[in-house]
């Protein structure tokens, strides 16, 4: 563990480059939050919460303070990278019918950002501060 922290401590480029791949990541592969065939369950809330929350702990702990705007901004453009992802994935397939609707794109959009935001100042506020 001393290597890995003494690792990441060199090289800050690496943790950033994490986070921000992480986003993509969700963005491709926890969208959507429910379509036609599978609805909106327990399950994909924890991962939801769970995934944005992570990120918004890697945003608190790489950029700091007072970086909301910049979160914000990340977390949409880098989310929205992801679902492209996804659609080219799934090309051609039903799949892509069900999931790209235009509810599921604007209600992901929104939600997760919002989420990443929330869990950035709350951890921030409560857990930073408090060091």
């Amino acid at each position: 563990m001393k290597k890995l922290r003494l690792y990441l401590e060199n090289h800050p480029k690496v943790p950033k480059k994490i986070i921000l791949g992480y986003i993509i990541f969700a963005g491709c592969f926890i969208f959507p939050f429910a379509n036609g065939r599978s609805p909106f369950d327990f399950d994909k809330a924890y991962l939801a919460i769970v995934s944005y929350g992570i990120i918004g702990l890697g945003f608190a702990g790489i950029y700091g303070i007072n970086k909301e705007k910049f979160v914000y901004i990340a977390s949409f453009i880098l989310t929205g990278l992801g679902m492209v992802c996804r659609y080219f994935l799934e090309y051609g397939e039903v799949s892509n019918t069900v999931n790209f609707t235009l509810f599921n794109i604007i209600s992901y959009l929104l939600v997760t950002p919002i989420l990443t935001v929330i869990s950035y100042q709350f951890i921030i506020k409560y857990l930073m501060k408090k060091n």
